[in-house]
């Protein structure tokens, strides 16, 4: 979890970040690449995934430990950071 300083009001806003893991079913669906899509149920143990509202995915959360590395196609380095 992040904590981002709000300078206008003098309050914290805390940002989540969601990495999701699609490549256990890579090989068995097709995803577009800009296919709209809606993320629910994320204050759940099991989130749902509505991709192009076609196919449903229900989810499961997975702790890391330490730094998430995640990696843009044109080489730009983002980083999600858990602190446990």
């Amino acid at each position: 979890m992040e904590k981002n300083k709000d300078d206008d009001y003098g309050e914290e806003e805390d940002s989540e970040y969601v990495l999701l893991d699609l490549e256990a079913v890579r090989g068995q669906i097709d995803i577009p690449p800009n296919a709209p899509y809606t993320l629910s149920g994320l204050d759940t143990m099991n989130p749902i995934l509505i991709i192009d509202k076609k196919m449903k995915l229900i989810g499961e959360y997975e702790e890391t430990i330490g730094t998430c590395f995640v990696f843009s196609k044109d080489g730009e380095q983002y980083f999600l950071l858990y602190l446990l």
